[in-house]
């Protein structure tokens, strides 16, 4: 025979956990398909992003051994090796490895006295409002220096007076 429990908190404890157990239940017959769903749905915008990032890693790892084999090409002396994957570079829309791309192409220009084409690709970086600023600047001065026997000085003054600001790292340039 069962004892009788000897106070009424005990009783009133079961009914309380007894009354709990039923309102989880009845909110996982209303919700629990919809809260699954929600998991599910969760864990697969999940998965997707962690797949969208390894895709974008894949492709930079791709892009950097592009722009490695372009360098490995220059430094064997071989500039028309190095023009393919440049080229295909400066069509990319990963902005860092275009960048590059354009300034490797414009050096190579600057090597072969073609000043009128080196200016121009660093003119089309430095005007590219998508290209964050110091690539921007550093590519205006480049054009500056490619140009500058053929330029005014006020042409000078003005293309260079933004970065000769108190604190502009590029003050000493």
């Amino acid at each position: 025979m069962a004892l009788t429990p000897q106070n009424s908190e005990t009783f009133l404890r079961e009914v309380d956990e007894e009354l709990r157990r039923e309102q989880a239940l009845a909110v996982w017959k209303r919700w629990g398909v919809w809260i699954v769903v929600a998991i599910v749905a969760a864990l697969a915008a999940f998965g997707g992003y962690l797949f969208w990032r390894h895709q974008q890693t894949v492709r930079g790892e791709r892009l950097g051994e592009q722009l490695q084999s372009a360098y490995d090409y220059l430094g064997a002396g071989d500039t028309k090796g190095a023009a393919k994957p440049l080229a295909e570079l400066t069509a990319s829309d990963v902005k860092g490895y275009r960048v590059l791309a354009i300034f490797t192409q414009a050096d190579i220009l600057l090597q072969k006295d073609d000043l009128k084409g080196a200016a121009a690709k660093f003119a089309s970086v430095a005007d590219d409002a998508s290209v964050a600023q110091p690539f921007r600047d550093l590519a205006r001065i480049r054009q500056t220096a490619a140009e500058f026997d053929t330029l005014k000085p006020d042409v000078i003054v003005q293309r260079l007076t933004p970065l000769t600001v108190a604190g502009s790292a590029w003050l000493g340039s």
